[in-house]
Order: C-alpha cells, then sequence, then structure tokens
C-alpha cells in the first residue's frame, strides 16, 4: 500500500459515543488509537514530526504498514491505496481519540462521497461508557418495530446507519414529539446525515428545522475544534433525559406520579419554545 499525502475535509466523530461528563485529553494525534465498530481489531500509531506525522497503520488482519503524514492543522490527511482502490484518508484528533474517513477516487480521479466509510478510532487507556438498561441493538433494516425509550437510550451508540432505520421504525407522533427537543433533533440530525441511503428518513427529520446536513457537519466539527461540542452534547443529554421520562410516562413505564408530573410541565416548556435545532447549532458553531 503506497502513501501520498494531500488536504481534504471530510469526517466523522467519536464523540457520538461519548456522554457529556467525561474528561477532556488534550487535542493532538499523538499516541496508539485502536479501532471500534467498523474499524475494530485495526489500529494506528502516530507521531508528530518536524514536518508532519509519522505512524504505523495496522488492518484488522494484522497487515502493518509505516506512513508518514503531512499536517493540515491537527490533522494528518492522506491519499493512499487499500484493497486495490485509491482513497483519501483524514485523522482528525479529538478529546477521546481520532475521527477517521476514508473515501474512494473514481477513475477520474474524484471522491465517491457516497461510497465514504466512517472509521472510530479510541485513544489506547480510553474506557468507553456502558449502555444503560434499556439499550437495544441497533436495527438491521427498517422493517419491525421498535420502541422510543429504547431507540432514545441507544442511537448515541449506533452506527448512523442504524440510527437511520430505527428513526423509520418509529411512530410518526414520536417524531413529531421529538421536534420540541431541538437539540436531541440536532443531535439526531447529525447522525442520519452520516448515514448512507438517508434521504427518507432526513427529509422527516429536517423539515421545519431550518438547517441542512452540510451545515451540520461543518458545525459539529467546528465545535469540537473550538471546545463548544462538550457543552452541547450537555443541552442534549438535559432535553434528552426530559424526552425519555415524557416517553416512559405516555408508554405507561412504571414512573411516579410525581416525575411524570414534572416531565409534563418540562414538556409544555419546550413546546411553547421556538428553538429548532438551526437555532440551537448556531449557538455552537
Amino acid at each position: 500500500m503506497g502513501f501520498r499525502f494531500v488536504a481534504a475535509r471530510l469526517a466523522v466523530t467519536l464523540m457520538v459515543l461519548l456522554g457529556p461528563g467525561a474528561a477532556a485529553a488534550a487535542e493532538n494525534l499523538s499516541g496508539i488509537y485502536y479501532g471500534i465498530e467498523d474499524a475494530a481489531g485495526a489500529s494506528i500509531e502516530i507521531l508528530p514530526g518536524t514536518e508532519g506525522f509519522e505512524g504505523t497503520f495496522i488492518d484488522a488482519v494484522g497487515n502493518t504498514q509505516a506512513f508518514k503524514a503531512d499536517r493540515a492543522g491537527d490533522a494528518a490527511e492522506a491519499v493512499l491505496d487499500m484493497d486495490g482502490r485509491t482513497v483519501l484518508m483524514r485523522m482528525v484528533p479529538l478529546p477521546y481519540g481520532a475521527e477517521v474517513t476514508i473515501t474512494p477516487f473514481d477513475e477520474k480521479g474524484h471522491l465517491v462521497i457516497a461510497a465514504g466509510r466512517a472509521l472510530h478510532f479510541v485513544r489506547t487507556g480510553l474506557t468507553l461508557p456502558e449502555p444503560g438498561a434499556d439499550f437495544i441493538a441497533a436495527p438491521r433494516d427498517d422493517r419491525g418495530r421498535i420502541t422510543a425509550n429504547g431507540f432514545l437510550a441507544s442511537y448515541e451508540f449506533w452506527h448512523p446507519t442504524g440510527v437511520r432505520n430505527g428513526y423509520l421504525l418509529l411512530p410518526e407522533k414520536f417524531r413529531t414529539l421529538m421536534r420540541l427537543f431541538p437539540a436531541v433533533q440536532l443531535d439526531l440530525i447529525w447522525k442520519l446525515c452520516l448515514a448512507p441511503s438517508a434521504n427518507q428518513a432526513l427529509a422527516i427529520a429536517l423539515r421545519g428545522q431550518g438547517v441542512a446536513c452540510a451545515e451540520v457537519i461543518e458545525g459539529i466539527a467546528g465545535a469540537q475544534r473550538s471546545g463548544t461540542f462538550m457543552i452541547y452534547k450537555a443541552e442534549v443529554a438535559r432535553q434528552k433525559a426530559t424526552l425519555r421520562m415524557t416517553v416512559r410516562c405516555a408508554d405507561f413505564y412504571p414512573e411516579s406520579k410525581q416525575t411524570c408530573d414534572r416531565a409534563a410541565r418540562e414538556l409544555g416548556i419546550q413546546a411553547i419554545s421556538l428553538d429548532t435545532a438551526g437555532a440551537v447549532l448556531a449557538r455552537y458553531r
């Protein structure tokens, strides 16, 4: 596999897996990172050099390749050969790991965005948060049934494809309810924007939100760079807690009357808010 390095912009994030309470680390590419989800079994060792980065990539079957990378800000960027294809790779540091995208070029040298892959890498020594008791596995397709509570408890741990499938399985009344919680709606839209073949889901999720996928992806990336991402995720967590309790009370989960009354009051506050996902994004860009 041969490597040469160029600048590019296309990234997805590991941060979707991480809650707002974890401690931050320095945002620089240095050390050993191990792959999770679709990148499970792969690892990257990378160190900054005088003109860029040097490192070693080990794929899931043990093939090892040394590389030198150009620096674009704090990111390492490369064009490399993988599985017989020329692809673009970008590795961007985050407080808990790195976001990596691999996107192939066509025969004319154009990026094939639809064929891009999102790979998540975590710093060595990081312990990922454990899913809660209501966690459910990501649906493999958009057929079947899914509970709203299970979706809310789980979607942040799923690959974007699972989020797309799960969102399409939700009853329309729940998708309407979610719009009253614009930070959660933005978080969902972000995942859907990273999912392949998500036009149907996005047509529903983006309605009336005053934002498009390009803005969401760039805006979230900007929040990660500026340090406001964790504040945003804290807002998501607060709104999601109210939304989950609203759903649990509506679906007759064993919750106390006091808890359900509090959820109803907080729902009323959200109902008269004029916030949209676009307005939330603007606060953190």
